[in-house]
């Protein structure tokens, strides 16, 4: 199985914005789509364009009746990393109904320090790890807009770099990470939410990250066990 987990370059820098796919059958009131759940996963498509199910942070298998159509899932039988909103499909266990997905950013760390880093400011709003522990994942808010009639919105880059790395005597180790922003000339004239996924997998237990988030409001530093 393919692993499309959207990085652009070596840095893990990616578009910062992406597209979501949604259901046209919302109900309001009391209907099956009324009690929503939100969860970041791992969706996998069975065709292109086809979503069959995914996999939440939590473990669970969230299988969808006849598979979801969404047009960024583009490679057959490769996974995703999402923002999924579903709800119950009545009694028609194990079936989830889908109602939205969008695209969540992976920044992979890089193998190696990059010795130039971008580090324009942004908001953070969040960051925690998955309860998998494959994850180290973030609500950033970025400014953007456009200018005249040219649309620039998508130019912005994110990533992180890998700073420094200590080993220690009993073999685990602390990676020092600074998230990598690049604003890219894009006017700073409103906040749009944008959600990342940095893979941790790889890390072994007791580990620990560190990560500098540069913002508006100063130097923004939390640390992670794994």
């Amino acid at each position: 199985m393919k692993r499309h987990l959207f990085s652009l370059l070596a840095l893990g820098s990616v578009l910062l914005f992406s597209a979501a796919c949604t259901t046209e059958d919302y109900e309001s009131g009391n209907g099956d789509n009324s009690f929503l759940r939100a969860d970041f996963v791992e969706a996998r498509s069975g065709e292109a364009k086809r979503v069959n199910y995914a996999i939440t942070d939590e473990g669970d298998s969230l299988v969808f009746r006849g598979g979801a159509s969404c047009e960024w899932t583009t490679t057959p039988d490769s996974v995703y990393r999402a923002l999924l909103y579903s709800a119950r499909d009545g009694e028609a266990a194990p079936y989830t109904r889908f109602v939205s997905m969008s695209q969540v950013l992976v920044l992979p760390i890089p193998q190696k320090k990059r010795e130039k880093v971008c580090v324009d400011p942004l908001t953070m709003e969040s960051a925690w790890m998955s309860a998998n522990g494959r994850y180290l994942n973030l609500g950033l808010y970025v400014k953007t807009g456009v200018e005249g009639d040219s649309v620039v919105a998508k130019h912005q880059l994110l990533g992180v770099n890998c700073d420094t790395t200590v080993v220690h005597d009993d073999g685990s180790r602390e990676l020092h990470l600074v998230l990598y922003h690049d604003q890219a000339g894009v006017p700073e004239y409103y906040s749009s939410c944008v959600y990342a996924s940095i893979p941790i997998s790889h890390l072994r237990k007791g580990d620990v990250v560190h990560l500098d988030v540069h913002t508006y409001n100063g130097l923004v530093s939390r640390s992670f066990m794994k």
